[in-house]
């Protein structure tokens, strides 16, 4: 169902839009690792709020396919091991200009990079300051053929009384998603970007706290696939436990993770364990230290 709206494609100018604290880069770290083991895709991810061993331990989770704390070391090791082909992070303890993380971006084999947020950037703010960012980003992608995602926030009127939901609807009270035109630094990066999506969720609804909200906004391009959704209308992904999302009560990952194989498949001579997939990179010294995971709900 998700792919019916949104349809991976190199050379793009991609926006996410989202109030804080729902989940947007769970989501968009859910979506990349979906793309990268159904399609061979490789990312490079900066995250300015998020340190890598936070991403990875969620992604291992996800593709692991078991919570986090049930894993054992070798199985820790393997599965970022195998992530960690498809994924580079970039150092988020350095404030980057947008010319100097683009040029690291340009460095790598990914085929997509993300910025998450653009706030966290040195930039030049303003209207100015955008449209100056968003011609560099687009001529990145047609230079090198790579997508870039950028993760944004909507203005403060977007978080305000009169964004919410009314009286009469089933969801009285709770925030709406915020509209497009919303987006924090304006029309910009609507008007130069090719796909538009928003991801939203009522975090303090009792259970709709435990889907996150994906509208589709921008489809430059329909006739290579992807399609804006209705109006009020979503991808409901529903919270997995913390092993990625359901859609449609579809549990997506399934068929994409790693089946440990039945003693009867096993080389029975030397009773060898399972080796990590070939050329696989070390993950870093210390990735998970400090963190555990929480199965009721990450958000």
């Amino acid at each position: 169902m998700m792919d019916d709206y949104l349809v991976f494609k190199p050379k793009q100018l991609n926006i996410i839009l989202g109030h804080d604290n729902v989940g947007k880069t769970y989501f968009i770290n859910f979506y990349f690792l979906a793309l990268a083991l159904k399609h061979d895709l490789k990312f490079v991810i900066w995250s300015g709020e998020n340190n890598h061993g936070q991403i990875l331990r969620d992604m291992v989770q996800m593709y692991s396919g078991k919570p986090f704390k049930e894993l054992n070391e070798r199985q820790i090791t393997m599965f970022s091991a195998y992530i960690e082909q498809h994924f580079t992070f970039v150092d988020n303890s350095t404030l980057y200009k947008p010319e100097d993380l683009l040029s690291i971006f340009e460095q790598t084999d990914a085929d997509a990079c993300l910025i998450d947020p653009f706030t966290g950037l040195d930039r030049k703010m303003g209207y100015e300051g955008n449209y100056q960012f968003l011609n560099v980003a687009r001529q990145f992608v047609n230079k090198t053929g790579k997508t870039i995602y950028i993760n944004t926030h909507p203005n403060t009127e977007s978080g305000r009384s009169s964004n919410l939901y009314s009286d009469k609807h089933e969801w009285a009270g709770h925030l709406k998603a915020p509209l497009k035109d919303g987006i924090e630094g304006g029309k910009s990066f609507l008007n130069r970007c090719d796909d538009m999506f928003v991801v939203h969720r009522l975090v303090k609804h009792e259970t709709m706290k435990y889907y996150t909200m994906v509208s589709v906004e921008k489809v430059k391009d329909m006739d290579t696939g992807g399609k804006h959704t209705a109006l009020d209308e979503f991808v409901l992904c529903e919270y997995n436990n913390g092993l990625g999302f359901k859609i449609g009560g579809k549990d997506v990952l399934q068929n994409l993770r790693y089946k440990e194989p039945k003693q009867s498949e096993m080389n029975i001579d030397t009773k060898q364990e399972v080796k990590t997939p070939q050329n696989a990179l070390k993950p870093q010294n210390n990735a998970f230290e400090d963190y555990s995971i929480n199965n009721d709900c990450p958000f």
